[in-house]
């Protein structure tokens, strides 16, 4: 798990929408969409990070076409003849959709609305700080649910764990696309409730199943 936030861009300005604002990087491989990034911010007496995720990315600096029509010849090596970083010739503008600040006294997230100013720095959310604001519980704690991790890094690195306090204290709607996995996680839900360190009691109605019903229960 990494535990050190990265340094990875710079912020340009803001954004078409008002929650919105672009920066700009050189890292292709760290910032992908669903990534989570932040920049500083004071908010009353304290320095805030203000966490958001990336939405898009577009590719505004790059070798011309004429170089890149040759599959024989590296990008990296005409770039180097004409006085360009080898490595990173291309530059990407990135827009972020801003979430706010995690308050570990209401355990949720606070938008202050104070936009980040040109020029600030843009750091990628490591590992450790990620688990510490997306699980209120540790895996196998009473009272928690491990639903999954996070896609955007390896498998397992950033847990996500639900409080079942949370869940089953009021009304839960799971919503996505057709075939996207919500009876699955559904299923998911009912499992972790019916483990040893929560002993929950679970009743299943289905009144659209195609197969016979089953009430489930743990006592």
């Amino acid at each position: 798990m990494t535990t050190t936030d990265f340094l990875t861009g710079t912020v340009k300005g803001p954004g078409e929408l008002p929650h919105e604002y672009l920066f700009i990087t050189k890292d292709n491989k760290r910032t992908r969409i669903g990534e989570f990034v932040y920049y500083k911010a004071e908010v009353g007496d304290e320095k805030r990070q203000i966490i958001g995720t990336i939405k898009s990315r577009k590719l505004v600096r790059n070798l011309p076409d004429t170089f890149l029509s040759d599959p024989n010849t590296p990008p990296a090596f005409v770039s180097s003849l004409i006085g360009l970083d080898g490595d990173a010739c291309e530059i990407y503008e990135i827009t972020v959709e801003t979430i706010g600040y995690f308050s570990h006294a209401l355990k949720d997230f606070v938008n202050p609305r104070i936009p980040p100013n040109p020029g600030d720095a843009i750091f990628l959310a490591s590992s450790e700080t990620l688990a510490q604001m997306l699980s209120p519980k540790r895996n196998a704690e009473t009272g928690s649910a491990h639903v999954g991790s996070l896609l955007t890094r390896e498998a397992g690195e950033v847990p996500v764990v639900l409080s079942v306090k949370d869940v089953v204290s009021t009304h839960l709607a799971i919503l996505a696309s057709t075939g996207s996995g919500k009876s699955y996680t559904a299923g998911v839900l009912v499992e972790e409730l019916m483990n040893s360190f929560n002993r929950a009691a679970v009743l299943i109605v289905d009144p659209h199943a195609r197969k016979p019903l089953r009430v489930c229960a743990s006592v």
